[in-house]
């Protein structure tokens, strides 16, 4: 399970076959920086993907267990912790309608509940690596500046929004699951831009060729 929030996207090499910008129209950066975004998210609603954990489709439904010595100071990777959080991530999503919850006995004096996908859950899941909840569309807002400082490579920031973000991850019970949650609250909170940056090297003739894009990708 990742367990730290990645807020850096790897574009495919697809990406790189765009035509290529040269000179500092911030007009045109904003429209290849959109263009980027949305190839690399063509149904608009990829922007952003949450993990719920290491769970492949054919592990639902899903029973929960309990392992003992569990404590908030465990190492994030700890199998112990891990559980934990999965349990918990479990429960919320689907007070949220994403999963069915259907108590199945006991391990002692503790619940054992089992979990499957709703219709809803399978509106947004993405099997990546398990399971993931995936929502939202970056729509640039502005060029803000251009950084050369790097030899060889240029950074464009900008401010973006992001559309179709759905109720349920509005919930601070959802978002504040992952830790450094800050630049995701402000994302689907929409009450003011975040801000954004795409990173390109620069060749001979001046052309630019994108490494790397910081804008809605959160695995978390």
């Amino acid at each position: 399970m990742k367990t730290q929030i990645k807020k850096i996207l790897i574009l495919g090499s697809s990406l790189l076959m765009l035509s290529l910008l040269t000179g500092c129209d911030f007009t045109d950066y904003k429209t290849r920086i959109q263009r980027e975004n949305d190839i690399n998210n063509p149904t608009g609603n990829k922007s952003v993907c949450l993990a719920v954990g290491d769970l492949t489709e054919d592990m639902y439904p899903y029973t929960i267990k309990y392992m003992p010595g569990y404590h908030k100071d465990l190492h994030y990777r700890d199998p112990i912790y891990v559980n934990h959080k999965l349990n918990k991530r479990l429960a919320l999503y689907a007070k949220e309608g994403l999963f069915t919850e259907e108590l199945v006995g006991h391990d002692g004096d503790k619940p054992l509940y089992r979990y499957d996908l709703t219709e809803e859950g399978r509106k947004y899941v993405d099997w990546w690596g398990g399971t993931n909840f995936c929502f939202g569309r970056v729509v640039v807002e502005k060029v803000t500046g251009v950084d050369d400082q790097l030899q060889g490579q240029r950074v464009i920031i900008f401010t973006y929004h992001l559309e179709n973000v759905p109720n349920w991850i509005k919930n601070k019970d959802i978002y504040s699951l992952y830790k450094g949650y800050g630049g995701l609250e402000k994302a689907v909170l929409g009450e003011r831009p975040v801000k954004g940056a795409h990173n390109y090297s620069i060749s001979s003739d001046g052309r630019l060729s994108l490494i790397r894009a910081r804008s809605g990708s959160y695995i978390l």
